[in-house]
This record gives C-alpha cells, sequence and structure tokens, in this order.
C-alpha cells in the first residue's frame, strides 16, 4: 500500500514539471540554420566577405598594406562580429600577414634581433616572381574567425608600375555615350622601361624599349598587376564607374585621366567629349524678328556636335551687338530695353564651354571656340537720347546734353585735363584717363565716382558688360586691366597701345600698336582672353605712314582686321600641333588685304570692314567685303579641323572695293558705320550707313557718306556728301556717333565748334548746338595739347551716347 502511494505522488508532482518542459521547448529546431536543431545558430557568425571581391589588390614589392575588416553575416543575413580574426595566405613568400592584418607584398621579418619589432619591416619577395618573363605573380588571402572562413582575395604583386598609358577611345565620344578605358603599363628593368601589360588589341607599345629580353607577349593588366583605378580630372566633361572603368561623355571638352595602382598614380591620357560642331540659333523659328520693347523673348538654340548628335545643357555665351537696346541672358533671353537693331549670336568658348588642357588645345576640336548664326532683331520706335561731348587733350571739361528738350547741361569739370574719355555701352560710367590718374564719373549725376591714383594713363577700352577697363600707362609701358568699374582688381601686362576693343561678351581684348606712334612703340598685336591670358603677335608685315594704329571687331567676334599697308585679320583659330603647347599660335593671322587704312569698322551685318586712310589731302576708302566661312546651313563658325595634328587658322576671304573721297583731310579719325539698316522712305532698299570723320583746316568742308545696300558684298556702295548748316564756317567733321535707335547721327566739327544733329533718312542736318567746352591753357593745365596762347572753346572730339525712354 505504501508503495502504491508513493507512486500516485510521484505522478501528481511529475506531470505538470513535464508539461512546463514540453511548452518551452516546443521548437528546438528553430534556432538552427538547418533547421533540423544542430549546426550554427542563427546568431552565429555564419560568413565573413573580404573586400574587394571583384577587382583585388595590387601591391608592388616591398609596399604594405592593411587588411580591410572582413563583415561578418548570420546564416538569414543578419550582421554578426567578427571577432579575433586570423588570416592566412596561399603563398607567405609572396604575400605575408601579421596577426593584426597587416600585409606585405613580400615576407615580414621575424626573430630579427637588435630589438626590431616583428611585422615591421616588409622585405622583397624571396625569389622574386616571374610570370613568363615579366615580373607578376598572385596569391590570396582569406581571413578567419570562430571556425568561418571567408571568401580568398586575389592579390597582385609586382616590380614597381614606372609609367601608365591610356588605351581608350582616340576620337571623341558623343554626349551620355559611354567607353571602356584600358591602359598599358611599363616596369622598369636595370636602366631600361619595359612593357608591363597591356590589353591584346596593342601591336605598338608605349614603353620605350617594348618588350622585355626572352618575353613574346604580354598579359592584360587586370590579369596581372590588378585594376587600374581612374579619375577624370574635369568631372564636367566626364564621369567614371569605378567598379567597371565605363566613362561617360557628359560635356563637350577634352580632361585629362589620371590612372593609379598600388598607391602610385600619374596622368595617363586624355578623354574628349565631342565638341560643337554647329550652334543654331532662332527667335520663333526665324532669324529675324521684332521683339517688344519692355516684353521677354526666348531665343531657342540647337547645338550639334562632329558626330551630328544633338548637345544638350551647354554653357553659352550670347552676344548682342548693341546691348544698350537688345540684352541677353544667359539663358538666351531677350530683353528689349530702346528702340533700335542688334545682331544676336550663341558663341560656345571654352573655359566655361568645351575647354581643354592648354597643352591639349585642339585635341578631338577641343580648347577651340564655336560661333552660332546671327539672329536680326528690332525693335520698332524711337527713343530720345543723352549724350556726353568732350575733347581729350584740349579741354579740362564735359557737358552733357538731354536731347529729349534740348537742354545742354553745365560744364562739368574734371581734376584734371583728360587724354582719353570712354563709356561703357549700358551708359552707367563715364572714363577719363589722365597723367595723374583714371577719373570714373556717374552718367546719372555727373559726379565723380571715384578717382584711381594708382591707374594713370590712356583709357584704351572698356567692356561691353563694364566689367573691366583697360588703360595703358606710357612712362611705365605697361597695361592696367581693372575690374568692378575700375576701382576694382588690377592685373596688369607690359607693352604700349595706340587702340583697343572688347569683343561684345568681354571675354577678349584686341589690342593694337604702332611703330609709327612714337618712341617705345612697336607694330604688335596683344590679345587678352579670359582663358589663355594674354598673348602676342608681331605685325611683321603692317606698313604705311601709321601703321597698325588701329582695328575693328569682326561680327561675329571671331578676330580682328587691324590697319595698316595691308590690312590684316587675326581670328581665334589658333595654329600649331595638338598637344604641343609651345607650338600653338593662338591668334594667327587669317586674311591680308591689299588697302591701306588707317581707321577702320565693321558694319552690323557682319559683311563689311570699312577702312579710311588720308592720302594727298584726300581719303582713301576702303569696302572689304569678308566672307568667314560656316558650317554647314546652320550659318555658325567653327574652327576647321586638324590636318595631320596640324591646327588650321579661320580662312577668311575678302572682296576689295576702294573710291577716294574727295575731301580736303590731314588725317582720318574714324569711319562710323549705323548700328542697324536704314532706308530712304518706304520704296528704299535698306543700307548700312558709315560715315567718315577726319581733320582739316579749309573752310566748306563736307561731311562723306557710304551707303552700302544690304547683303551686297561684291560692288562698291554709294558715297555721298553732305552739306552741313554753316558749312563756310566749318574746317572739317572731327567726331561723330549714331543714336542708339538708329535715327539720328551727331557730328562735332572745328571751325564753328558745334554739335550738328544728322536725320539718317533724309541726310538732312537738322539742328545745331554749342557745347562750348573750354579751352585748356598749356601754361598751367598739365595735360594740355594746346599751343600756347589758345583761347575760347574747342571742338569735341568724343561723343559718348545713351538711349533713354521718352515717357
Amino acid at each position: 500500500m505504501r508503495r502504491f502511494l508513493t507512486l500516485v505522488c510521484l505522478l501528481f508532482v511529475a506531470l505538470p514539471a513535464g508539461i512546463t518542459i514540453t511548452g518551452c521547448y516546443r521548437n528546438p529546431a528553430g534556432n538552427y540554420c538547418n533547421g533540423l536543431g544542430y549546426g550554427p545558430k542563427v546568431t552565429d557568425l555564419y560568413t565573413i566577405t573580404l573586400q574587394p571581391q571583384s577587382t583585388g589588390i595590387s601591391m608592388a614589392y616591398g609596399q604594405t598594406r592593411q587588411v580591410t575588416p572582413g563583415a561578418g553575416a548570420t546564416c538569414k543575413g543578419g550582421t554578426a562580429g567578427v571577432t579575433s580574426p586570423t588570416y592566412g595566405s596561399t603563398n607567405l613568400q609572396l604575400v605575408d600577414l601579421s596577426p593584426s592584418g597587416s600585409m606585405c607584398a613580400g615576407t615580414w621579418n621575424r626573430n630579427t634581433g637588435g630589438g626590431i619589432p616583428d611585422f615591421t619591416i616588409c622585405n622583397f619577395p624571396s625569389p622574386l616572381p616571374s610570370n613568363g618573363g615579366l615580373p607578376y605573380g598572385t596569391a590570396f588571402i582569406t581571413e578567419s574567425s570562430q571556425g568561418v572562413t571567408s571568401n580568398p582575395v586575389e592579390v597582385f604583386v609586382h616590380a614597381p608600375v614606372t609609367a601608365i598609358s591610356l588605351v581608350g577611345p582616340t576620337q571623341c565620344v558623343s554626349q551620355t555615350q559611354v567607353a571602356q578605358l584600358d591602359a598599358e603599363a611599363c616596369y622598369a628593368g636595370g636602366n631600361n622601361q619595359y612593357e608591363f601589360c597591356a590589353p591584346s588589341t596593342v601591336t605598338k607599345y608605349a614603353c620605350k624599349n617594348g618588350l622585355a629580353p626572352g618575353v613574346t607577349s604580354v598579359p592584360s593588366c587586370t590579369s596581372s598587376i590588378g585594376t587600374l583605378t581612374y579619375n577624370a580630372q574635369n568631372g564636367s566633361i566626364a564621369t567614371i564607374n569605378q567598379e567597371t572603368n565605363q566613362i561617360t561623355a557628359v560635356m563637350p571638352g577634352t580632361t585629362v585621366i589620371n590612372a593609379s595602382i598600388s598607391q602610385s598614380g600619374s596622368s595617363a591620357g586624355y578623354f574628349s567629349t565631342c565638341p560643337p560642331q554647329s550652334i543654331s540659333v532662332a527667335l520663333n523659328g526665324s532669324t529675324t524678328g521684332t521683339v517688344t520693347e519692355g516684353v521677354t523673348q526666348n531665343l531657342s538654340t540647337t547645338v550639334t556636335d562632329t558626330n551630328g548628335q544633338v548637345i544638350t545643357g551647354l554653357t553659352l555665351d550670347y552676344q548682342s551687338t548693341n546691348p544698350q537696346d537688345l540684352s541677353i541672358a544667359a539663358n538666351g533671353a531677350v530683353t528689349a530695353s530702346f528702340p533700335g537693331s542688334a545682331s544676336v549670336y550663341a558663341i560656345c568658348q571654352p573655359a566655361n564651354c568645351n575647354p581643354a588642357p592648354i597643352n591639349l588645345f585642339g585635341s578631338n576640336g577641343t580648347g577651340l571656340s564655336v560661333s552660332s548664326n546671327a539672329v536680326d532683331l528690332t525693335v520698332p520706335g524711337t527713343a530720345s537720347a543723352f549724350a556726353w561731348y568732350g575733347a581729350p587733350g584740349t579741354s579740362e571739361y564735359f557737358v552733357p546734353v538731354e536731347l529729349l528738350t534740348g537742354t545742354i547741361g553745365s560744364t562739368v569739370r574734371l581734376p584734371y585735363v583728360p587724354n582719353s574719355m570712354m563709356m561703357d555701352q549700358a551708359g552707367t560710367t563715364l572714363y577719363f584717363g589722365s597723367e595723374h590718374e583714371l577719373m570714373t564719373y556717374s552718367t546719372a549725376t555727373n559726379t565723380l565716382n571715384t578717382a584711381n591714383t594708382n591707374t594713370p594713363g590712356v583709357v584704351l577700352a572698356v567692356a561691353p558688360n563694364n566689367s573691366l577697363v583697360l588703360v595703358n600707362d606710357p612712362v611705365r609701358q605697361v597695361f592696367y586691366l581693372i575690374g568692378n568699374a575700375g576701382s576694382g582688381s588690377l592685373t596688369s601686362f607690359g607693352g604700349l597701345g595706340t587702340a583697343a576693343q572688347f569683343t561684345p561678351d568681354a571675354k577678349t581684348l584686341y589690342v593694337t600698336d604702332s611703330a609709327a606712334a612714337g618712341a617705345g612703340h612697336t607694330n604688335t598685336l596683344y590679345v587678352y582672353n579670359a582663358n589663355t591670358g594674354w598673348t602676342t603677335y608681331p605685325l611683321t608685315s603692317s606698313g604705311g605712314p601709321n601703321g597698325p594704329k588701329n582695328l575693328a571687331i569682326t561680327i561675329p567676334g571671331v578676330g580682328a582686321y587691324i590697319t595698316g599697308n595691308p590690312t590684316v585679320a587675326h581670328t581665334w583659330c589658333p595654329t600649331g600641333t595638338v598637344g604641343d603647347y609651345n607650338s600653338l599660335t593662338f591668334y594667327p593671322q587669317a586674311d591680308s588685304v591689299n588697302a591701306a587704312t588707317d581707321v577702320l569698322a565693321a558694319t552690323t551685318d557682319g559683311l563689311h570692314i570699312l577702312g579710311a586712310a588720308a592720302t594727298g589731302g584726300a581719303i582713301s576708302f576702303s569696302d572689304i567685303g569678308v566672307k568667314i566661312p560656316s558650317a554647314g546651313a546652320s550659318g555658325s563658325v567653327a574652327c576647321p579641323a586638324a590636318v595631320s595634328g596640324a591646327l588650321q587658322p579661320l580662312p577668311l576671304t575678302h572682296a576689295l572695293n576702294q573710291t577716294t573721297l574727295t575731301v580736303n583731310a590731314t588725317s582720318v579719325n574714324q569711319v562710323v558705320s549705323s548700328p542697324a539698316t536704314v532706308s530712304s522712305g518706304t520704296t528704299g532698299a535698306a543700307y548700312s550707313l558709315s560715315f567718315v570723320t577726319y581733320n582739316g583746316s579749309t573752310a566748306g568742308a563736307t561731311l562723306p557718306y557710304y551707303k552700302q545696300t544690304t547683303g551686297n558684298t561684291s560692288t562698291l556702295g554709294t558715297v555721298g556728301y553732305l552739306t552741313l548748316s554753316g558749312s563756310s564756317g566749318i574746317t572739317a567733321p572731327v567726331a561723330g556717333a549714331f543714336s542708339p535707335d538708329n535715327t539720328l547721327f551727331f557730328v562735332s566739327t572745328a571751325g564753328d565748334n558745334k554739335i550738328h544733329y544728322i536725320n539718317t533718312t533724309t541726310l538732312e542736318d537738322t539742328q545745331q548746338i554749342s557745347p562750348n567746352l573750354p579751352a585748356c591753357n598749356p601754361t598751367t593745365d598739365q595735360g594740355c595739347t594746346l599751343p600756347a596762347g589758345t583761347t575760347g572753346s574747342v571742338p569735341a572730339t568724343v561723343i559718348t551716347v545713351k538711349p533713354r525712354a521718352t515717357t
């Protein structure tokens, strides 16, 4: 009975306990990776991934590198810690590892003695590896922890690489297209440089001594020394996928490609994204149009590259030949501020568009500028104007005139007698040069803004956007380029000049000098470009009594014609050998015209360069019909393709027509061409209108004018002479300027010292005013060039005009 009771008690106690145990362990196999209740658990380290898996590691003899710790994972893909790792190598004589994972391309020191710690000196492999006679070998390393071993990573051990040469696309690649990069490498054997590795397509090796003795072929670099890393020096031109070494063309231009391997790198070659071949610009689908004052319209621009593919996203410079009336924003938006006309262009030019390293100018057509076709725009209506009259060298004053009411302002006295006077095209600032300082005046208030004593000299040019002013100091014989309306940063360049002119985008400045100007002067062309800086060109062929003292920018601004005998042109397409910087001439001569000229002007249609020169008391007048070659039907202008690596100049051609202006002139001052075409009434053909101003001493002087029918470049236009009001007292028309709306021509005359208003449609002298500029005193006013004893007033020799609203 006792035994029965004991059994019952045991059953009572044991049953609940059994149920509890069964409840805690109802699925024990779920904690294991195989789901069977044994082996690695789901929380255990299951795999170790050692990097880099795909490219391997490249090391030169004796180099060291720390193994990147492997990434541990559980069998479920979760993160697991890798504790107390150990490292292994398939060839410890080639790749040795310290307990901490420091790799040696060779063998570590061990038990060296002398207090030198182990694993601090990496010795070259012994024996050195050799594969087909080439000094390289491979081994694999692994990382282990907690009984888990990583994937093997290949380690390439090789002699030091001495040079890398890119074997990739040699021709340009169109935007968004992809190309594969590859390379060949060299190593040093004694005093020789041998080919180490190269793609199988390479038959002419880049290494100086070719294949090493006994070597008949070389493997690819990827299979022998490892995967190279490439980097584009200019990431705006191309991007590189570091895993595949594929390069994608982004924007036109050429960039250096740097390549590196085994902790060393160098410039390996270059890559070019195809440059523009043509730029087509239109307004509402047309190359002519009307823009309403105060209304903004957008130009449409289409750019195609040298492969005929469309390019998008370019940074273009938009130019207007008359930015006072029609301005163009960076996005091609046209804003009409005043009535008038202008031709507008889009230009791709380095460094903002199609750049190239200075030693790679011309590579695949990069580093060169391209201009679009012209779009001729008109803003209808008429506008009044403000005008300022001055007489540098003969008066210490200038006079403002408000033409709407005809009010002549008070004469403004300058601190010093100026030697020059200019206004920016926006009409905000007047610049006066002098022997003492550069003086700037506000056109809004006619008051002195700045007096810069650090930049005395002659004001030769003002950038159209007022960003730069060029002053030439004849005493120090230096050019000053001054920013921020004459009060900003200053750069200088040695030289003397007689005339200068900016291109409409303010990116390029042409300066000419003539030996005829006196001591220190030479027949030289200076060019400043925002990308290439200052360069100089001897004008050895220029002759004539006045030499190359003046110039005119072509339209579009691809170059400049320079006075002399002959009259020559220099343009922006360089000559020389591609890749040889020292051979380059950035602005070579592109045309030579058998005509003597002292002054030049370009017509706004871009088809004519008009020149004049004093000859035997009369004036020789030249109409140079200019042909700028275009790239196909679009009318854009691009530099010619290189021929066998030789860059070609832009070949300007011309048709010359000449005549004699029968006036009594001692010298010629200007050819002034109208900012737009005009016509004599509704039935007259449109033509460009130009006037010639000159010096003389014979009473009854007339004003010569020249009309050239629009589009005509083969025949001479019409010459005429305008008799001015009060002609019996006029000895010469000495200076002139058109109103921005093209309705009036203002001409200053000597003898009566007046300003005459010429109606450009009727060619009549409609009004005269007297600016009354007081003569300076050469005895008391430094810089005064008048003869002693001169009194009274002097004629204006500089006229500057800006538009104003009539309401």
